[in-house]
């Protein structure tokens, strides 16, 4: 699979722009009532935001400043809570020599040494996540079976390769 195509199952543009996010510096404009709940959705004043792309698109714009994470733009920034981790990962596709996930930001991201593939606790029970752009994303379900699938299973953890890591999870 190509990541183009693995963009078009998510109905994503492949060649998106990515925002710069480090240029953007505008003055605190107060807490929003929007909270990334750990399940990967996107809740304001209560309701769930259920469209896809205006979740991707506030997922693209959003920065973490010391614990906080912000809905940024060139002269806007608001705090918004989250559950557990802002990013979550979509899915995982083994693409040329390694794996590529999804992040709900819309972006690819190479599961290589950078993106420091572990396990964290969720609930009392050990979850995949990786750094993207200084923050962590968490696996979803669909994206977590994908990497095992991937992986080779010892008696307390699965080794998954990836652009020549080697990743160790251990349970």
């Amino acid at each position: 699979m190509t990541p183009e195509m693995l963009a078009a199952q998510f109905g994503l543009d492949p060649a998106a722009k990515s925002y710069p996010l480090e240029k953007w510096t505008p003055d605190y404009s107060g807490d929003i009532d929007i909270v990334i709940k750990s399940d990967g959705r996107w809740i304001h004043e209560g309701g769930e935001i259920k469209r896809s792309g205006l979740v991707r698109l506030f997922a693209s714009i959003l920065k973490k400043e010391g614990e906080d994470y912000f809905l940024v733009t060139p002269v806007e920034k608001w705090r918004v809570q989250v559950e557990d981790t802002p990013l979550h990962v979509l899915s995982v596709q083994r693409i040329d020599e390694g794996l590529q996930a999804l992040i709900s930001d819309g972006r690819l991201v190479r599961l290589d040494q950078a993106c420091k593939l572990r396990l964290e606790l969720l609930g009392g029970v050990q979850l995949p996540v990786v750094d993207v752009r200084g923050m962590r994303a968490r696996f979803l379900r669909q994206a977590y079976y994908s990497l095992c699938e991937e992986g080779v299973f010892n008696e307390d953890s699965i080794l998954i390769d990836s652009y020549g890591h080697q990743f160790n999870l251990s349970f």
